[in-house]
C-alpha cells in the first residue's frame, strides 16, 4: 500500500487513536530490534582474527593492522571504529554470534536476502519469519525505518504475508519532526493500514544524546516509539549508506578501507545511544537487539580493494538479558576463491528460534519446524 492509499485509508478509519486497538493483554510486553547490515557485512574485518597470519596474505591492503584492533581474546578483536561498544561488552550485555548462516545460501543478493526474511533456505516462502512467529499474537504495529526489503511487489522483508501489522516509516528524521508515524508512514500492509491509526505520537524528552545521521536519527525514534508504546513487538532497521547507497556502507565490494570503517562506527554510535536511551526510559531489559544480513564476505581481498560474498559470519545481540561473551565458532580464514567462504558452523535459525521460543515464549514448530535448537544467549 503507497503513501496515497495510506492518507485515504486513514481519512476512512474511525478516530480510534485515544485508545489502541491492540491494549489486550496478550500483546507481547518484549521488543525485538532488528538491524539489518544491508548487503552483507565483513566478518573478518569486524570480528578481526589478528593473530592469524593467512588473513593478512588474503588481505594484503584491506586488514585492520593488528596494533589498530581492540583486542578482546588471545586470537580476535573488534575493528576499532567498534570502540563505541566497549562499554556495552565491558557489563556483560553484548554478545557475539560466530560463525552463523544458512547453509544453502547462494551468495546471491535477492535470493540471499529472501533466505535472510523468510528464515527458509529450500523453499520460497511468501511470509517472513517474524510474520510466522507473531501471527494471530499481536495487533500492535511492527514498524520498519529505512530500507526494508528489495521487492517492489511486497516490501516488506521478515514482516511480508499480511499476518501481523506493518508500517514503514522510511526517513526517521521525518517522524522525529512530525512525531506522528501517521503523517509520516511510507508504505503499509493491509493489517497496518488499520492499526496504524492507533499508534499514540512520539516526543519522549531523552537526555541521551544520538548520532546526527540517519542510524543515529532511527535509534533514537526507536527509543521514542518503545517509550509510546510499549506494545509494539518489532522495530526493524537497515544500517545503509548516509545518502541510501549501500556499498558506502557494509557492501564493500571496492574501497572498502573508505567506507566500510566508517559504516562500523555508525553501527556502534547508534547501538551505543540505543542502549543508553532504552537504560533511560526503563526498557533495556526488555528489549533484544540483534544484528542479521544476507551473507558474510569472503576471506580474500579482491582487485579493487574490496571483498565480495561469502558465507559463515559474525553478528550482535544485545540487551538486558542477554549473556554476553562469545557464543559459537568464528569463522577460519581459508584461502578461497574471490566469491565464497567457509561454511557457517551454527544455523542462523538456530538464533531466530531462540528469539521466537525463549524471548516471545512461543512453540517452535510455528515458525521453523524442528531441528533448530535454542541458543543459550539469554538469561532465564
Amino acid at each position: 500500500m503507497d503513501r496515497r492509499a495510506l492518507l485515504k485509508a486513514l481519512a476512512a478509519a474511525p478516530l480510534a487513536a485515544a485508545v489502541p486497538a491492540w491494549a489486550a493483554p496478550a500483546a507481547p510486553q518484549r521488543l525485538l530490534v532488528l538491524v539489518y547490515l544491508y548487503g552483507g557485512n565483513d566478518g573478518f574485518n569486524t570480528w578481526v582474527p589478528y593473530t592469524d597470519g593467512l588473513y593478512y596474505k588474503l588481505r594484503p591492503n584491506i586488514a585492520v593492522p593488528r596494533d589498530a584492533v581492540i583486542r578482546i581474546t588471545d586470537r580476535h578483536g573488534f575493528h576499532p571504529s567498534l570502540a563505541a561498544l566497549m562499554p556495552s561488552w565491558q557489563a556483560g550485555d553484548l554478545a557475539l554470534m560466530q560463525g552463523v548462516g544458512y547453509p544453502q545460501a547462494t551468495q546471491q543478493h535477492y535470493r540471499d536476502a529472501e533466505i535472510a526474511f523468510t528464515g527458509d533456505d529450500v523453499e520460497f516462502r511468501a511470509d517472513g519469519w517474524v510474520s510466522r512467529a507473531l501471527a494471530s499474537r499481536t495487533q500492535a504495529p511492527c514498524i520498519a525505518f529505512d530500507l526494508l526489503d528489495v521487492r517492489a511487489a511486497d516490501p516488506m522483508g521478515p514482516y511480508r504475508g499480511e499476518k501481523i501489522p506493518a508500517v514503514q516509516v522510511y526517513y526517521a528524521s521525518e517522524l522525529l519532526q512530525k512525531h506522528r508515524a501517521q503523517d509520516c508512514a511510507t508504505v503499509v500492509n493491509g493489517p497496518g493500514a488499520r492499526a496504524l491509526a492507533g499508534l499514540p505520537p512520539i516526543q519522549a524528552p531523552l537526555k541521551t544524546r544520538f548520532p546526527d545521521d540517519p542510524f543515529g536519527e532511527a535509534m533514537r525514534a526507536t527509543v521514542e516509539l518503545a517509550a509510546a508504546d510499549r506494545a509494539i513487538p518489532v522495530i526493524h532497521v537497515t544500517l545503509n549508506g548516509p545518502e541510501g547507497e549501500k556499498h558506502h556502507s557494509v557492501d564493500c565490494h571496492w574501497k572498502q578501507l573508505e567506507y566500510h570503517g566508517t559504516a562500523l562506527k555508525r553501527l556502534a554510535e547508534g547501538l551505543a545511544a540505543l542502549r543508553n536511551g532504552l537504560q533511560e526510559i526503563g526498557r533495556w531489559d526488555e528489549t533484544l537487539v540483534a544484528t542479521y544480513d544476507e551473507f558474510g564476505r569472503s576471506p580474500v581481498e579482491n582487485g579493487d580493494q574490496g571483498t565480495h560474498h561469502g558465507l559463515a559470519t559474525t553478528h550482535f545481540m544485545m540487551g538486558g538479558r542477554v549473556k554476553g561473551g562469545l557464543h559459537g565458532e568464528a569463522p577460519p580464514v581459508e584461502r578461497v576463491y574471490l566469491v565464497g567462504g567457509p561454511a557457517p558452523s551454527t544455523d542462523t535459525r538456530r538464533v531466530w528460534n531462540t528469539v521466537v521460543q525463549r524471548w516471545w515464549d512461543l512453540p517452535e514448530a510455528r515458525v521453523f519446524g524442528s531441528g533448530y535448537k535454542p541458543l543459550d544467549f539469554l538469561k532465564a
